[in-house]
């Protein structure tokens, strides 16, 4: 008989009988046929940019009550109020929605009355510093504290630190007083799942049995909630016993309520644990890959956005992760690769150890090889000058400032006497003080020669060089057109922002150096049932105004044939299970069909009228401006790729990117054959 460890992966089907106390799954391999207990309510340790997304897209999505702890308190009254802690696309509507029990568009309907029943439903998700309360009434726990690389002791700069992760672990231990699954969501090293185990049985009270899954979380900060809501893979890992399956069980049911079986992998605890790490390092292997090469396009003179465009136009290689940049930052890639590192050496393999570092090593050359460029534009002297950074997160569409190259970048200005000036649209000026004073040298220095601006116009202000480091839409100068899926022509308004029409549409990226275009398509619309009473002009479904967020379309799952909801036929709705009009005390929850359009439907049907172009380009940066206040020469660097260098030098700007030649260099070059 063949081992368990040597059997495929087990894929569960739950049953129709959703709402039922015991549900089935059955095994694609066959019999034995399991059962499982049903999860009513979630705890979430932790309240970051894992835990919060994670748990608002559950709620929002699932007939679960979803329970979020943190022991900072301020972050929990942040989560409760209109502020959120972290920013992403999406996520306040989300949030709101199930956090509050109201519409997404509430309270800017003044037409359609709040107390109707198809203005809300029966709030499902809660923040709460009532940590034990919230262990002891769980079903199931999700794990999402911060697993940072320690900073001192054995494996210092490369192992994991998890210290939160047991100090969770032995609180759901002492509180718990009956089972529980407890779901690792943080990124950890292999096989730490068995160090909770352990600790879980060590300390458990007389006759409370745990299970134990690994359920990584493959979010990309800028994208989370769309990650969320549309993933390409759903991993749980379990130990290979019927009640390690039957935990794995409990678990798929949550998350069959919105993602298809198909997406649903289920394997052993170690497999899932590796896999998130490994996806982690490829992806970073990538970028520091095109980075390499950027290196090599600067001295040859070819393109390196020319280069990674013909490169992933490969099917075997794809076009993802090929953009050069000052870079990668983020909790994720180089921790992990950190783990993966420290895990080697550990087990012996010294050489596969030296592979991994190389990635590392490339991207902090990355970084020291774009400082040196300015400095060698700069006259190899930054005494005195002024330089503009714009953007301090590690990414666009994120507030996440954690290893941003930005870092790295200002230090390196401050240790040659330069004065910064940053301004970044979305992360908090506390924030940005915390990671200069964190890692950054001197804060006294930082103090003395970094100042955090407003506005563009003030960080720019009488500067010698601006340094794009975070690719915000908002600093970009570089052409937007909107394509209809068969090659519609397009309406171009006077900003030359380029309008669809009404239909379903891609994101087209036309980049006027090199001519090359790029298209993104929307994902395929989803199926919905209808409301059955909303074909009447005087329901309140027919007085919806147009959502006019153009930023909200980053996760749209459709764009529907009409863009807006003002019309005899009703949006398609999704069932939900809640119907309380107001928020009130968490209670049973009664299944219901809410007859108002889903959060995702909202952001679907933006906008793309004149007005809304015309608000887009309003937000972006005058290049014009910029250089109306700046010293000359004037220097701009693009570390992004978002600039169109043709147009900034016809208003006299000079302009260096990474993976590009020298334009300077090259128009000498040129003008000497």
């Amino acid at each position: 008989m063949a081992s368990l460890e040597n059997k495929p992966p087990i894929h569960f089907s739950p049953s129709k009988a959703r709402h039922g106390r015991i549900t089935t799954l059955s095994r694609s391999d066959g019999p034995p046929r399991e059962t499982h207990k049903k999860v009513r309510k979630i705890t979430c340790l932790g309240s970051g940019f894992v835990g919060g997304p994670t748990s608002a897209v559950t709620a929002y999505k699932s007939d679960v009550e979803v329970t979020v702890v943190d022991i900072d308190s301020a972050r929990i009254c942040a989560w409760n109020s209109d502020i959120l802690p972290i920013y992403e696309p999406g996520l306040y509507d989300i949030v709101r929605v199930a956090r509050d029990g109201i519409r997404v568009d509430s309270p800017k309907e003044p037409n359609v009355p709040q107390a109707h029943p198809a203005c809300a439903r029966k709030p499902n998700l809660f923040f709460t510093k009532e940590i034990e309360k919230a262990i002891a009434e769980a079903d199931l726990i999700f794990v999402c504290v911060n697993t940072p690389t320690k900073s001192n002791g054995v494996g210092k700069g490369a192992a994991a630190d998890l210290g939160f992760v047991e100090a969770a672990t032995r609180s759901i231990a002492e509180v718990a007083t009956g089972d529980k699954i407890v779901v690792e969501k943080s990124t950890v090293p292999c096989r730490t799942a068995q160090s909770i185990r352990e600790i879980l049985s060590a300390n458990a009270q007389p006759g409370v049995h745990f299970e134990v899954l690994s359920n990584p979380e493959f979010l990309a900060e800028g994208t989370a909630v769309r990650d969320l809501l549309h993933p390409d893979r759903v991993i749980i890992g379990s130990m290979l016993t019927a009640s390690g399956r039957q935990a794995a069980a409990s678990l798929v049911d949550v998350y069959s309520q919105w993602i298809p079986s198909e997406r649903i992998l289920t394997m052993n605890l170690w497999s899932s644990e590796l896999s998130k790490l490994a996806a982690n390092a490829l992806l970073a292997q990538r970028i520091s890959s095109v980075n390499a090469l950027s290196a090599i396009c600067e001295a040859t003179g070819a393109d390196v956005d020319e280069v990674s465009h013909a490169c992933g136009l490969d099917s075997r290689i794809g076009p993802h992760m090929l953009k050069a940049g000052p870079g990668f930052g983020g909790s994720c890639f180089q921790k992990d690769i950190f783990n993966i590192v420290y895990l080697s050496e550990s087990l012996g393999l010294h050489e596969v150890a030296d592979y991994w570092r190389g990635i590392i090593n490339m991207n902090e050359l990355q970084k020291h090889r774009f400082t040196k460029r300015i400095i060698s534009c700069l006259f190899n002297n930054l005494l005195g000058k002024k330089i503009a950074v714009f953007g301090f997160a590690f990414k666009k569409d994120t507030s996440d400032t954690r290893e941003s190259p930005a870092i790295t970048l200002v230090s390196n200005f401050v240790a040659e006497k330069a004065h910064v000036a940053i301004y970044d649209p979305k992360v908090q000026e506390e924030q940005i003080w915390k990671e200069l004073a964190t890692n950054g040298g001197s804060i006294g220095d930082m103090r003395h020669y970094v100042s955090i601006c407003g506005s563009p116009y003030e960080t720019a202000d009488s500067a010698d060089a601006v340094v794009i480091v975070t690719e915000w839409d908002e600093f970009s100068n570089k052409t937007v057109m909107m394509t209809g899926s068969g090659g519609d022509s397009m309406l171009k308004n006077s900003n030359n922002f380029q309008i669809p029409p009404k239909r379903s549409a891609s994101l087209v990226i036309k980049d006027p150096n090199t001519g090359s275009v790029v298209t993104f398509d929307k994902p395929p619309p989803t199926q919905q049932p209808k409301a059955k009473d909303a074909k009447s002009s005087n329901h309140p479904l027919a007085k919806l105004p147009e959502p006019t967020s153009p930023i909200l379309s980053n996760i749209s799952i459709n764009i529907p044939t009409s863009p807006t909801h003002a019309s005899t036929k009703a949006p398609s709705i999704p069932p939900t299970p809640f119907s309380s009009p107001t928020r009130t005390a968490k209670g049973p929850i009664s299944p219901r069909h809410r007859a108002i359009p889903s959060v995702e439907e909202r952001l679907s049907a933006f906008n793309f009228g004149p007005e809304v172009a015309a608000k887009v380009e309003s937000e972006k940066v005058d290049w014009a401006r910029i250089a109306r206040g700046m010293r000359r020469p004037m220097f701009v660097f693009d570390g992004r790729g978002v600039l169109d260098g043709e147009a900034l030098e016809a208003l006299g700007f000079r302009y260096e990117a990474i993976g590009k030649a020298s334009r300077g260099a090259m128009l000498m070059r040129d003008g000497s054959e």
